[in-house]
């Protein structure tokens, strides 16, 4: 996989911050709120450090659904394609319904990428995936959630070595289909859905992928995730936020689930952590924990400032279990790798009212890297 310098890397960077005022920002206060829908199609340079630099068209359509007076539902497509030939076409969905008392929050498309998996193998990475949950108010702020995890995916290879090392470490050059069911207690403190100024956010997942839902009798396997995020802010004027989040994924059954099921740090589903290329650490089991400063530009007499934050980064997790090193088959937590990283971001403010941001984040990890991050939306 091509590792591109951080000169460039800077160099798409500063293409990104530039690229957004080229669109029309909303500037409304949001003391003045002005619940309108909004549709607007957005380029961006996009860089993933498992796939290179590249660009991302993402049409954006905004609204407030019926009882909704806060937050705004989202529908959007990403179209992403990258220097090292990778593509994704790929649908997002976050409904906010009936007064958020029902939420539904999904992402599907296909997937082509060109990756290194544990650095060890080049493949082609082709997949369809659907991920979806509906989530129905109980009590309060507390939700229960059930949702589909489906999944089709193949591995390719060009060379005789790459081919068998798919081989031995359990990937199939077929398309095997993989369906999981979710349950998820939710607990949502946060005061905004996109881009809270403080509240917390936990939410606890277990998700089977039984024979009775179509898989191979001898890869069924089931798994429990958590996701615990906490905002407070320094100051009455909100531009000075702390955020952290920390999520945790354990494998059961890791002895017969297929190798596409184990814990990938740096990209383990839809969550990103930050700091480390997907693929370079695999193991049934994973936690992380970042941390962000977000310091938001305000008062000044130039508006373009207005739209600006800073933010300062930093993160820590661990992957630990069964490896599909076949050499080295096993890491205790204590004997896995601790990874470390910290960075600096910077946010544009697309939309005022709905909170949404072009987020770029530079990082830098305990395996003397440098990577960059772009997207639409926050990590935290």
């Amino acid at each position: 996989m091509t590792r591109r310098s951080f000169w460039t890397t800077a160099l798409f960077s500063s293409v990104a911050s530039f690229s957004s005022s080229a669109f029309e920002v909303d500037t409304r206060e949001s003391q003045e709120p002005e619940f309108d829908d909004q549709f607007r199609v957005i380029a961006i340079p996009f860089y993933d450090p498992s796939v290179d630099t590249g660009i991302s068209v993402v049409p954006i359509y905004n609204f407030y659904a019926d009882g909704e007076t806060k937050n705004a539902s989202t529908l959007s497509a990403t179209l992403t394609y990258t220097q090292n030939d990778s593509y994704y076409i790929k649908g997002n969905a976050e409904l906010l319904l009936k007064g958020d008392s029902v939420r539904f929050s999904g992402e599907m498309g296909f997937s082509s990428t060109n990756i290194t998996l544990v650095d060890l193998v080049d493949t082609n990475h082709q997949e369809y995936a659907f991920d979806g949950d509906f989530y129905f108010k109980v009590y309060d702020n507390i939700y229960l959630g059930m949702g589909l995890d489906f999944s089709t995916a193949r591995y390719l290879a060009d060379t005789p070595r790459d081919k068998l090392l798919l081989k031995l470490t359990g990937f199939s050059e077929e398309y095997e289909a993989d369906t999981g069911a979710k349950l998820s207690f939710l607990w949502d403190e946060r005061e905004h859905y996109y881009y809270p100024y403080h509240g917390f956010l936990f939410e606890l997942t277990y998700e089977n992928h039984g024979a009775w839902l179509g898989n191979d009798e001898d890869a069924t396997y089931s798994s429990l995730f958590s996701d615990s995020r906490f905002f407070y802010s320094l100051t009455r004027n909100d531009n000075h936020i702390i955020a952290s989040r920390w999520v945790t994924r354990y494998l059961l059954d890791a002895e017969n689930a297929p190798s596409s099921a184990y814990s990938t740090y740096g990209r383990q589903g839809r969550n990103v952590q930050r700091g480390f290329v997907a693929g370079d650490h695999i193991a049934s089991h994973m936690t992380n924990l970042e941390m962000e400063y977000r310091y938001s530009i305000s008062g000044s007499s130039i508006n373009f400032l207005n739209n600006v934050a800073v933010v300062g980064l930093t993160g820590v997790g661990k992957v630990f279990g069964e490896r599909l090193n076949p050499t080295d088959p096993y890491h205790s937590f204590d004997d896995g790798d601790l990874l470390t990283m910290v960075g600096l971001g910077l946010r544009y403010r697309l939309m005022r009212q709905e909170r949404i941001n072009v987020r770029m984040d530079f990082t830098y990890n305990s395996e003397d890297e440098v990577l960059a991050y772009f997207s639409l939306g926050e990590n935290i």
